[in-house]
């Protein structure tokens, strides 16, 4: 039976829960845009290019450091075994809101942490420079276009949260995958919105290029990951899908029928929709979702 959220108050377990997913969005709300404004040297008084300096042999370390703990955290996370593991300790429908706030954390902890290191490998002036301040942008709606396409609020947690604590819905786990939208342009488009961001540099230091090289590292290293297991559930279906889709930037050659890539027509059932970039849990009432991991 459905709750109306004035009915939270009497079922405090529910409040609580669902005030957790609340609050891991608001996290995530404010820690993605500063990680991206951090990521391009915009708009705030410290990020890749400026703060607190180390020396130079200490500030390469640190900073290293730090990539592999984000790429550890987010990776190791969104594997089967831990998320099968974390699950039997933590609800199912509060489990993606826990993943957001250990992500969050784990950004705040690079951003804090990141040492700058000096040395300019170049500065682009007039029309170049603006071009680059334009790719970053770019990049930045691409993100939020991205988790648009992937449903917001199921990526960040709420929507789980909601079925489970306030409409009261059992949730039965199903993989499925979605392959239209700008999912026939490339497979992985939130992470082509971090890459653009992320190398589209008016200033490049050599900070900014060890924060983009490491961060694009990571990227290329988790997609293959993530696509062995895309591969091993929905078999030749993904690797159909692989073979005419571009991971990261598209195609202008590439040419199908109506402008739709063959795997997209038909390739899974019309109710089954998540993304390339992490199987998700489909939760049948009613069946529409599309992501799990970015």
């Amino acid at each position: 039976m459905a709750t109306t959220p004035f009915a939270l108050l009497r079922r405090p377990r529910h409040l609580v829960a669902m005030l957790y997913a609340l609050g891991a969005y608001a996290v995530a709300g404010i820690t993605v845009p500063l990680m991206l404004l951090f990521a391009g040297g915009m708009l705030l008084p410290r990020h890749v290019g400026r703060g607190p300096r180390a020396p130079t042999v200490v500030a390469i370390v640190v900073d290293i450091l730090l990539i592999v703990l984000f790429g550890l955290q987010h990776s190791v996370m969104s594997r089967g075994k831990v998320k099968t593991w974390c699950e039997r300790r933590i609800p199912q429908a509060l489990y993606r809101s826990t993943y957001v706030l250990a992500s969050c954390a784990a950004i705040w902890v690079l951003m804090v942490g990141w040492r700058p290191m000096t040395g300019t490998l170049w500065h682009l002036n007039g029309a170049f420079g603006s071009l680059a301040d334009t790719g970053f942008w770019i990049g930045f709606v691409i993100v939020y276009l991205a988790t648009l396409t992937l449903s917001h609020f199921y990526l960040l947690g709420i929507e789980q949260a909601y079925r489970r604590y306030v409409a009261c819905e059992v949730v039965v786990a199903e993989p499925t995958i979605h392959l239209g939208g700008v999912y026939r342009l490339v497979r992985h488009p939130l992470m082509t919105g971090l890459l653009v961001c992320f190398w589209s540099a008016r200033t490049m230091t050599a900070g900014r290029l060890l924060f983009a090289a490491g961060m694009s590292v990571y990227i290329v290293v988790g997609t293959m990951f993530e696509e062995r297991d895309l591969i091993a559930t929905f078999g030749v279906r993904y690797q159909r899908y692989v073979s005419e889709v571009p991971a990261f930037l598209p195609s202008l050659s590439r040419r199908v029928s109506a402008g739709v890539p063959a795997s997209t027509r038909n390739p899974v059932p019309s109710d089954a929709r998540a993304s390339p970039d992490g199987i998700r849990d489909h939760e049948r009432t009613p069946p529409r979702f599309e992501h799990d991991n970015p």
